[in-house]
């Protein structure tokens, strides 16, 4: 045995395991020894010079010797007494170690990878082979040879890896691959290419040509085919759109595209190619030709004009058919000329043309409405926006641009702005306008540091006009008194219709108050003035108030509201008169709406009271009958005029409870004075138009004088012509059921509203009293006397009885008399007096 040499090779150490024998001995524990001296005689000669590890081990798996080269591998010397092997090897795999060294003891030559655990604790990939040491027909150990797979290791997980990534390129990028040995007549296909065609990747066959033709749309089938056999013949590569259909039915569009291999006779030896499915993006290419032709489509039939220019290159490049239609030229002129486009532009919007191309500079988007004249010299709007693009260091490249006609759009804004604006009536601006232009106005005073007028015109009785003749005459009428006063207006007067019967006026660069007087003087002249509308000849008048700027108000609001102030002022004092605005104005509006304010409480508050006025004979002085006059003691102001509250209760309609409250008083007035012996007479009540108007009045009053046991004969109403002439067939009705019952009716102020004699007529009235404005001027020798003269003879014509009002001196009262008016009321006889003062006067009778 000393003799024996033994190569490196695992090999040589198997064939000459095989073929030693050992000395027969006949105990185990000679036979260990001698197994012992043999392995040291192999671990000199052998495992020095032996490149792998080598462990032997025994029986019991314990490592009896190790190489050199298995040390490097453990870094461990393995001197330690029953070492196990598979102690060296990873937990994970010691069981499947230990089940291939059983096989080994068994006599079996076992081969497997594994990992052990390092000395430095990392883990090392080996190769293992056990081979088992035969003494005497039986095992006495095994050597397990070792060698450092984890440089293969690594590779095969590289191959593997690089593996998996190209199936799973190939899955997403939906492409598969093929190669075809033309000499052995054999195809390879990657598991993806199996999916596009619908296939079981883990089928046992890869399909032949045949196979793949028949999956092939039969209009594709001959050009594939063509395709092949030119490659195979030619050498040549080919490219290839065709549509394939699935087993399921389903069809596909592919992209093939494969090159020849040839050897060095120039022979094709392999085909190499790959299979894209192309479905979802031709799909998608279908759709953006599509959606291109439609872009063109519109691109050439957009109202809009699409344009486009190269700055560098000084160019338009781009001029669609929309440019052509919008400035009546030929596109192919804007791309010769890039210029041409500005000879187009409005002489006067060119300037901010100009300024706004600078914006483009800078990289700033600009939008804007401008005028153009077309080719055909047809003015048009356009509206223009700009888009520049800038290069990485800042400078404008290019200008793409979208330019529409607006000229339809901005003739209807126009219009629509107009409506906003203007009264629909009289064409004149409305309130919203005048507001927006006195801005401007009050702006533009303030920086040259001037002044300006608000004149508020007020129509008087503009309202009656509309309920007696109709609206329609009523807008004609505003139409004519607009256009008399148009011939006012210059750039530096403005007219404006701001409510139903308001119009304002303002005036800049004026201040004196004498040029105001002038100016309201001519105003009046021209709206007094007789106005013909069918067969109505129609005279206004006016109350004008005027505010001045900056002394009046230094705001629209507060200008408005002062010349407003001003012009209900006028209406007070008179008809035809204009009134300066003054701050004491505010403290009577202030008053009128603490007023308005303490109307609804005054009932509850019992601040109302009631004075009586008698009615007498002209020339007896006998008292023939008293008027009823409501008075109202505020807490805050003392005595209220009726003038004041009235017009207020009016419009707050609480004018329905004061009448109510008023019939109640006079009823128990007339009881208290009945029970006092007095010999009484009829008491007049005035009664509104809204009054008379409530449903149920009749029955009211007929109540009312039941409860007091009031004869209905001594209850007189008095109405005025215009507040019956709204509802004059309600109010008719009204007054006829009151009639049967004894009530009589007045008809009060007659001569100063629309005086009618079928109203006379219609109507009936007892009593017909002439207003105290015509009293007044009853002794003037003119047009007043007349009409006071008229009345009384119209009066006694028709056996009415006739009241003269207000009559104040003798020399009134002896034309009365002298006209023989029956009956007179005024201070000459008596002013309005308590209910104790009138008790006084009933046991009189004469004044």
């Amino acid at each position: 045995m000393s003799n024996v040499t033994y190569s490196t090779s695992i090999e040589e150490i198997d064939k000459r395991r095989q073929h030693e024998t050992l000395p027969d001995k006949n105990t185990e524990k000679e036979q260990s020894i001698m197994i012992m001296k043999h392995l040291d005689r192999l671990n000199t000669q052998l495992l020095k010079e032996y490149s792998e590890g080598i462990f032997f081990i025994n029986c019991e798996g314990d490592i009896m010797f190790s190489n050199e080269a298995a040390f490097k591998l453990t870094g461990n010397k393995h001197k330690q007494k029953s070492q196990q092997l598979t102690a060296l090897i990873h937990k994970s795999k010691q069981q499947q170690a230990q089940e291939l060294f059983q096989r080994a003891l068994k006599g079996e030559k076992v081969h497997f990878s594994t990992t052990i655990n390092h000395k430095t604790k990392k883990e090392l990939h080996l190769y293992i082979t056990l081979i088992p040491i035969i003494v005497n027909e039986q095992v006495a150990g095994v050597y397990a040879i070792c060698r450092d797979d984890s440089k293969e290791q690594e590779r095969s997980n590289h191959i593997s890896q690089l593996e998996t990534h190209l199936k799973m390129e190939q899955k997403l990028a939906n492409v598969g691959s093929w190669y075809y040995d033309v000499t052995e007549d054999k195809s390879y296909w990657s598991p993806q290419l199996y999916n596009i065609y619908g296939l079981n990747p883990g089928q046992l066959f890869t399909p032949s040509f045949k196979d793949v033709l028949q999956f092939i749309k039969e209009c594709d089938q001959k050009r594939l085919k063509k395709a092949v056999t030119e490659a195979l013949l030619t050498g040549e590569s080919y490219k290839i759109e065709y549509a394939l259909v699935r087993p399921n039915g389903e069809e596909r569009t592919v992209f093939e595209q494969a090159d020849a291999v040839a050897d060095e006779q120039g022979n094709v030896i392999q085909l190499i190619g790959v299979v894209h499915d192309i479905t979802e993006s031709k799909v998608i290419t279908n759709e953006l030709k599509q959606k291109e032709q439609q872009f063109q489509t519109i691109y050439n039939n957009l109202d809009a004009g699409i344009w486009s220019v190269d700055v560098q290159r000084n160019k338009m490049i781009v001029c669609s058919n929309g440019v052509s239609s919008i400035y009546g030229e030929d596109a192919i002129k804007f791309l010769e000329d890039r210029d041409l486009w500005e000879s187009f532009v409005h002489p006067d919007d060119k300037p901010a043309v100009e300024k706004a191309q600078h914006q483009l500079q800078k990289g700033k988007t600009i939008r804007q409405q401008y005028r153009i004249y077309t080719k055909t010299g047809e003015m048009k709007w356009v509206k223009d926006r700009c888009i520049p693009t800038l290069d990485e260091n800042g400078k404008l490249v290019r200008i793409d641009g979208i330019i529409e006609d607006i000229t339809a759009e901005k003739k209807y804004v126009d219009q629509v702005e107009y409506l906003a604006t203007h009264d629909h009536v009289t064409n004149l601006p409305n309130r919203r306008k005048f507001e927006r232009e006195l801005k401007n106005f009050i702006r533009q005073m303030k920086k040259e540091k001037d002044s300006l007028a608000v004149f508020y015109l007020g129509l008087n009785r503009f309202k009656h006009i509309n309920n007696t003749l109709g609206h329609d005459v009523g807008d004609r009428l505003l139409q004519r008194i607009a256009n008399r006063l148009k011939k006012f207006v210059t750039p530096d007067v403005m007219l404006a219709r701001v409510g139903e019967d308001e119009l304002a006026i303002c005036f800049l660069s004026l201040a004196h108050i004498n040029e105001c007087q002038k100016l309201a003087a001519a105003l009046f002249q021209e709206i007094e003035k007789e106005i013909t509308i069918d067969d109505f000849s129609l005279y206004v008048t006016a109350s004008i108030g005027i505010s001045i700027y900056p002394h009046d108000g230094e705001d629209v609001k507060t200008l408005l509201t002062n010349a407003n102030l001003a012009m209900r002022r006028a209406k007070e004092i008179g008809r035809s008169d204009w009134q300066l605005y003054s701050p004491l104005m505010d403290s009577e509006t202030y008053k009128s709406y603490h007023l308005e304010k303490g109307l609804r409480n005054a009932l509850l508050q019992d601040e109302f009271f009631i004075e009586y006025q008698p009615k007498v004979h002209t020339n007896s002085r006998e008292i023939d009958s008293i008027e009823a006059l409501i008075r109202w003691n505020h807490p805050e102001w003392g005595r209220v005029s009726p003038e004041d509250f009235i017009p207020l209760a009016e419009e707050t309609h609480l004018i329905i409870e004061l009448g109510d409250w008023v019939i109640e008083n006079v009823c128990k007035q007339l009881q208290q004075w009945g029970n006092q012996g007095l010999q009484t007479v009829p008491v007049s009540i005035n009664v509104s138009s809204k009054h008379l108007l409530k449903r149920g009045f009749v029955e009211h009053v007929q109540q009312t004088l039941a409860r007091y046991n009031i004869d209905p004969s001594f209850i007189e109403f008095e109405v005025t012509e215009s507040s019956i002439i709204q509802y004059e067939e309600h109010v008719k009705k009204v007054m006829d059921e009151l009639k049967k019952i004894g009530v009589t009716f007045a008809l009060d102020d007659f001569g100063t509203g629309f005086s009618s004699l079928s109203h006379l007529k219609d109507f009936e009235f007892n009593t017909l009293k002439i207003d105290k404005t015509f009293i007044q001027h009853a002794t003037d020798k003119g047009k007043q006397q007349a009409i006071t003269k008229s009345i009384l003879y119209l009066a006694h014509a028709l056996n009415m009885k006739v009241i003269a009002e207000g009559v104040e001196t003798k020399e009134q009262l002896a034309f009365l008399q002298k006209h023989e008016c029956s009956f007179i009321q005024g201070y000459i006889v008596s002013q309005p007096a308590a209910p104790q003062k009138i008790a006084k006067y009933l046991k009189k009778r004469f004044l």
